[in-house]
């Protein structure tokens, strides 16, 4: 396994040189080196009274310093010039350092002038280096260097022999450095691969991260405690329509609304209902959730659209609502329409009086406005999802209005305002056609019933920012009185007794099956229905 590791750690050596990490190192190194051999230089060239340098020979001395200082020059500019084979230049030149330092120290006066120390210096910069077999080599090498260097000394000038156990200590020192050293540098190297790994698995799973939240559909967003916003989502900024901003740093640049949710919740401990952020945007859901424990760093914020909430859930309430319509049409449509021909056929006697025709004249109608009910519920429970095309709105609209036939409503008057005639959307005809019918006729039916004409207004506005298209429906009738708004919108609820309470609630599904909002924008005479379309250019 510890080969297995240096073999490891001695290619990472290799992969890495690119990144610079170990050139950085080398080239320490070979300043070092630079400096050392331009030191040997200095102490000859001022002659400096050096005490432990005794029978110097100058000729040698010089000689080995100067080639020393030219080759170091040449390593350190090929090591800032050349960033290749980092193995050959951070081994070769160690043997030079070995084979330079024992010539000087022999020119100095052997192992008594205590240059050889410098080898551990070396040894254990080779170590750091390149840990494995080479630094032992090289330990091995300056000891040898050392044993032949006095050998030398003590055969041609008859030095004492008794040094030869400073040499042995000496050799020593330099391999228990190389070991010593190797064992550190291998740890460092173990240990540095696994942070560079980890560091590899962090900045994997962060892209991974950012990519999910990135592509989710919810908006997500993130504020520290000082109100600096470290994360936004794009679904986000639409949904706060902030597409156009390219700087979203703090809190100042969301919508104030936003702003004012948050403190409440901050303030309150619990999420905010749903609301409209944005004049012109959809309506929000926000989940606010606190990060950190038990000390709260943050909060994290989850933003949902509630009109897409509610067309996720479109087809699981059909389905269910589906079930309910098929037991009512068949328990109540049969026994209906047997009362309904029962009725029909009483009505062909001659024995009935004026009192008996008036009761079944009453029973014919309630049959038949049972069955309207029914067929409501079975329309919408039946619909299928909205085929949407692209549509010409305002000559779609005019040809809408002239073929437009309410029964009970005779000669209904409907005016066409718009500030645009090139306005595209994208819709399901047939749908679209149903949600104006339903807001038509009870337009209609209240303006004619308060100012005695069927009049009513279709006005057709546009915004920009974002791209959208708004359709009011407005009347002249009574208006809704404030206590009963919230509740116009809900199935089977209506103020009259004639109605079936079904075609506010009909409109507005099929609204959101379209991608579209209906919503009642109260006014100061009669009502107003908004129906809000993203719009689609060319």
């Amino acid at each position: 396994m510890q080969r297995d590791f240096q073999r490891q750690s001695n290619q990472t050596i290799d992969s890495d040189a690119a990144s610079g990490y170990h050139w950085q190192a080398l080239r320490l190194f070979n300043l070092y080196r630079f400096f050392l051999s331009m030191g040997f230089l200095i102490i000859i060239h001022f002659k400096f009274n050096i005490s432990f340098i005794s029978d110097i020979d100058y000729v040698l001395y010089k000689e080995a310093a100067y080639s020393y200082l030219f080759i170091s020059i040449c390593i350190l500019i090929i090591s800032i010039l050349f960033k290749t084979r980092y193995s050959w230049q951070a081994n070769t030149p160690i043997f030079v350092d070995i084979v330079a330092i024992i010539i000087i120290m022999h020119a100095s006066g052997g192992l008594i002038s205590g240059v050889g120390i410098l080898l551990i210096v070396i040894v254990a910069a080779h170590s750091l280096l390149m840990p494995g077999k080479l630094s032992i080599l090289s330990a091995a090498t300056a000891t040898i260097g050392l044993l032949i260097e006095h050998s030398y000394i003590v055969f041609t000038l008859h030095n004492p022999i008794n040094l030869y156990t400073q040499v042995g200590l000496l050799g020593t020192v330099i391999f228990a450095t190389s070991i010593v050293t190797n064992l550190l540098a291998l740890r460092a190297r173990r240990s540095q691969l696994i942070v560079e790994n980890q560091a590899l698995q962090l900045a994997t799973s962060q892209q991974l991260n950012a990519h999910i939240v990135s592509a989710m559909h919810a908006g997500v967003l993130v504020i520290d405690n000082q109100n600096h916003i470290r994360l936004i989502n794009m679904a986000a900024k639409k949904l706060l329509d902030l597409s156009s901003h390219d700087q979203i740093s703090t809190l100042k640049d969301l919508p104030a609304t936003f702003e004012k949710c948050l403190v409440t919740w901050q303030q309150m401990g619990k999420n905010i209902p749903s609301q409209q952020i944005v004049s012109t945007g959809p309506e929000v859901r926000f989940s606010f959730h606190a990060l950190g424990k038990p000390l709260p760093v943050g909060t994290l914020i989850f933003i949902y659209n509630v009109s897409e909430e509610t067309r996720q859930a479109q087809d699981l309430k059909l389905a269910s609502l589906g079930h309910l319509t098929a037991n009512i049409a068949h328990e109540l449509r049969n026994p209906l329409g047997a009362a309904s021909h029962a009725a029909q056929l009483l009505v062909e006697s001659n024995d009935l009086n004026t009192e008996d025709k008036h009761l079944l004249k009453m029973i014919k109608e309630s049959c038949d406005r049972m069955n309207t009910v029914i067929q409501n519920v079975l329309s919408l429970s039946g619909r299928k999802s909205a085929q949407t095309q692209q549509i010409d709105l305002i000559p779609w609209l005019s040809q809408f209005i002239n073929n437009l036939v309410i029964p009970h409503i005779p000669h209904p008057e409907v005016t066409l305002q718009y500030d645009r005639n090139d306005i595209l959307i994208e819709a399901d005809t047939s749908q679209l056609t149903q949600i104006l019918i339903n807001l038509c006729e009870n337009g209609l039916r209240y303006s004619l019933k308060k100012t005695q004409k069927a009049t009513l207004i279709l006005s057709v506005k546009t915004s920009t920012q974002p791209e959208t298209v708004f359709i009011d429906v407005i009347d002249q009738g009574e208006g809704i009185p404030h206590q009963l708004v919230k509740h116009i919108f809900e199935p089977f609820f209506t103020t009259e007794k004639t109605g079936s309470g079904l075609g506010l609630y009909i409109a507005k599904e099929l609204s959101q099956m379209n991608g579209a909002r209906l919503d009642y924008a109260p006014t100061n005479t009669g009502c107003q229905f908004r129906l809000t379309i993203s719009q689609r250019e060319d």
